[in-house]
C-alpha cells in the first residue's frame, strides 16, 4: 500500500517538477487571455524583452504598467502577453525557430473549459497532452497549454532581425518606436492594443493651438474629453495621435469636417493645406 502511494504521489507530481524548472515559462491570466509573468535580470531592459518574446514594448508596458524608455532594476516585474505573435498550440509551426513549453497552474476558480478559452485551444488538445483522464483537475495543479516562440539567450537571427541580448552593432527588431505615457500609449490601453476600434474618413481642419508642439489636440463631436484617436494621411502615409479638448465648433473654419487638428500637426502629417483628407480610428466607448 506504501509503494502504491508513493507512485502516486510521483505520477501526480511529476508534472508539476518539470514545470518548476529554473527556465520553465509560466502563465497567468491577464485581461482577456494569458500572459507570462518576467522579472528583469541585471541588464535586461523592456525592449530587449519584447525582441526575446516576440511581442512589442508597448505590450509589455500596458501589461505591465511601467516605463520602457527608463532603466529598470532588476528584479521588475513584467507581464509579457502571450498572442498570436508568439504563441502556438503547434510545436513545429511554420517560420518558429525555436520554441518553449509554457506552463499554467490553477487557482481556486480555474478549470479546463476556462484554460481552453483563454489559451485559445480546444479542452481536449490540453487533455491530451497532459494525459488527463476527465476534468479532475484542482487548485495547484499544473498543466502544460503550449507553445511560446522564443529568441534563445546568446543569440543572433539576423534574417529576423532578432537578438537576445541585443548585440551592438547588428540590426535589431525596432520595438522602441513609442514611449510609454506619450499619446500612441494610451491609445492602445484605450483601444486594447487595436482589438476594439472603429474608422472614420473625411476631411481635417487643422488650427491654432498655443503651447508645445509635442503633443497634438483635436476637436471631435462622438468621442470623449482625452480619448486618443489615430489620424492617418494616405497621401503620405504619416499617422499621428491626437488627444481630443472638445467637440467641434460650429463655425465656418470646421464646416464639413470630421475632425479639427491642431497646426502642430501639419508637418507630421505630412500636409502643407489648411484642410486634408484623413482616416480616423479610435476606442468606440
Amino acid at each position: 500500500m506504501l509503494k502504491y502511494l508513493l507512485l502516486t504521489v510521483l505520477c501526480i507530481t511529476g508534472l508539476q517538477a518539470m514545470a518548476q524548472g529554473q527556465d520553465s515559462l509560466m502563465a497567468m491570466r491577464k485581461g482577456s487571455g494569458f500572459a507570462m509573468m518576467y522579472k528583469l535580470k541585471k541588464g535586461e531592459t523592456v525592449p530587449m524583452i519584447a525582441n526575446r518574446f516576440h511581442t512589442t514594448q508597448e505590450k509589455i508596458e500596458s501589461a505591465s504598467q511601467v516605463d520602457g524608455r527608463k532603466k529598470l532594476p532588476a528584479g521588475t516585474t513584467l507581464y509579457v502577453p502571450l498572442g498570436s505573435d508568439n504563441y502556438t498550440a503547434s510545436r513545429e509551426a511554420a517560420g518558429i525557430s525555436h520554441q518553449e513549453a509554457v506552463y499554467f497552474r490553477l487557482g481556486e476558480r480555474d478549470n479546463l473549459a476556462l484554460i481552453a478559452m483563454f489559451a485559445g485551444v480546444k479542452k481536449q488538445d490540453i487533455v491530451l497532452w497532459n494525459s488527463l483522464k476527465g476534468n479532475n483537475l484542482k487548485e495547484g495543479d499544473v498543466v502544460f497549454i503550449g507553445w511560446l516562440k522564443v529568441v534563445p539567450r546568446d543569440s543572433v537571427n539576423l534574417s529576423e532581425g532578432l537578438a537576445y541580448p541585443s548585440t551592438s552593432g547588428r540590426r535589431v527588431a525596432d520595438t522602441s518606436r513609442h514611449a510609454y505615457g506619450e499619446l500612441d500609449s494610451l491609445y492602445n490601453v484605450q483601444t486594447r492594443n487595436g482589438e476594439s476600434t472603429i474608422s472614420e474618413k473625411g476631411t481635417a481642419a487643422f488650427f491654432e493651438k498655443q503651447g508645445s508642439n509635442k503633443v497634438f489636440y483635436a476637436f471631435h463631436n462622438t468621442t470623449p474629453r482625452g480619448a486618443v484617436i489615430k489620424v492617418t494621411n494616405p497621401g503620405s502615409g504619416k499617422t499621428i495621435y491626437v488627444k481630443v479638448l472638445s467637440t467641434i465648433p460650429d463655425t465656418k473654419e470646421f464646416a464639413n469636417c470630421v475632425i479639427g487638428i491642431s497646426n502642430a500637426a501639419k508637418e507630421a502629417l505630412g500636409v502643407t493645406d489648411s484642410r486634408a483628407w484623413v482616416e480616423l480610428t479610435y476606442s468606440p466607448n
